[in-house]
């Protein structure tokens, strides 16, 4: 959502989620409709507007580097762009990002996908961090709140649903509502 409305198409991007809520939309039309809503966007903007922006959770910072105590690397896969995704990681600390790959031409976005990344394709990601990292994937614990985390949700060793959907927290092993992202800690950090 950030890039929409940082481009002025807020309204136009909450059309766009009524119709994929309501099922008249799937998650990969949406996401093809919300990139055409950039086109014009100047790239920098992700980076330089991102806090001023975003609602993130509290304590995400905290979280990774207790986490990097515990010698867990942590990622941020996405279906959004990876310029989010990047913006994230250059925040918090994560160890690395992927991201659908918007284009850009001369830092400004055209309002077209070249390389989507939906949900299965998030899979492949993430074993392609582990294959670079020798980490296996029951070792895994995936963390997301949308419908495209469902099947890396099944394919890790453990997965927490955050902020989610009733059908998202019945696919993954822990759920949790929350402002502070602390609050997964005790999932992670157990057995």
């Amino acid at each position: 959502m950030l890039p929409c409305i940082l481009n002025g198409r807020e309204r136009e991007h909450s059309f766009i989620q009524e119709q994929e809520e309501k099922g008249l939309l799937d998650y990969k039309a949406a996401d093809y409709l919300r990139a055409e809503l950039l086109l014009g966007l100047e790239e920098y903007k992700i980076s330089q507007s991102f806090l001023e922006r975003t609602k993130p959770l509290k304590n995400i910072k905290k979280v990774v580097e207790i986490i990097h105590e515990k010698n867990i690397k942590c990622i941020v896969v996405t279906v959004g762009p990876k310029q989010v995704a990047k913006a994230a990681c250059d925040i918090w600390g994560f160890d690395s990002y992927y991201g659908s790959n918007y284009e850009v031409i001369e830092g400004v976005f055209t309002g077209k996908i070249l390389d989507y990344i939906g949900a299965e394709q998030k899979i492949q990601c993430l074993q392609h961090f582990c294959e670079n990292n020798n980490i296996k994937p029951e070792e895994c614990i995936a963390v997301g709140d949308g419908s495209t985390d469902i099947p890396i949700f099944k394919y890790c060793g453990k997965s927490i649903a955050i902020n989610a959907s009733e059908e998202v927290k019945l696919s993954a092993r822990h759920a949790v509502d929350t402002d502070n992202l602390t609050d997964i800690l005790k999932f992670i950090l157990c057995d």
